[in-house]
């Protein structure tokens, strides 16, 4: 599956908006077969249709949805690449005045939501002898914010949930890469 551009093929999650988005874009562009991940199917058929990608909803959070995402994905050939591109943040109250839910989300979907997609995909990625997984973190998890208290500790967690990974995974050939980009605006090309 590492011979050549023309077979790369990789999960990419986040895929109905934003950096998910533009990262199915590119990879297609370049040639890779990318199965697109999110929970917005529509937006998901639309992006497929005009790239070519895979589209496969899911909610990365769901145990259900990344088990049946692995038997898709391993049924069609399996993947050399995973990109844990879903998360985001939810409200900006002080610790003083967070909510409970907010917090809870922002964990469940980007550090918990990265770990469930890992694991799944461990032992596919392993099995190729070159398997890559890419983890959107943020600035966030390195330097906090006032009103950014969930969202800071959520980002270090999946930051240091990476330098684990890389670091357990190194036996296995496998790299584990961490991109922390600054404030993005969220928005679709479309």
């Amino acid at each position: 599956m590492t011979e050549g551009i023309q077979n790369k093929a990789a999960v990419v999650t986040g895929a109905s908006t934003g950096i998910g988005e533009a990262t199915v874009r590119a990879l297609r562009t370049e040639g890779w077969t990318v199965y697109a991940v999110a929970r917005r199917a529509d937006r998901l058929e639309s992006l497929a249709a005009e790239t070519g990608a895979v589209a496969l909803p899911a909610d990365v959070t769901d145990d259900a949805d990344v088990a049946r995402l692995v038997d898709e994905v391993t049924r069609a050939g399996g993947i050399d690449t995973l990109i844990n591109v879903a998360g985001g943040a939810r409200g900006a109250d002080k610790v003083a005045e967070a909510k409970t839910e907010d917090w809870e989300w922002m964990f469940e979907v980007n550090v918990l939501g990265t770990m469930k997609l890992t694991r799944a995909f461990l032992p596919m990625l392993r099995a190729c002898g070159e398997g890559t997984v890419l983890n959107l973190t943020s600035t966030a998890g390195l330097s906090a914010y006032e009103g950014g208290g969930g969202y800071n500790a959520a980002k270090f967690a999946q930051h240091a949930l990476t330098g684990a990974l890389r670091l357990e995974e190194a036996e296995h050939n496998l790299r584990v890469i961490e991109v922390a980009p600054a404030w993005s605006r969220r928005r679709s090309s479309r």
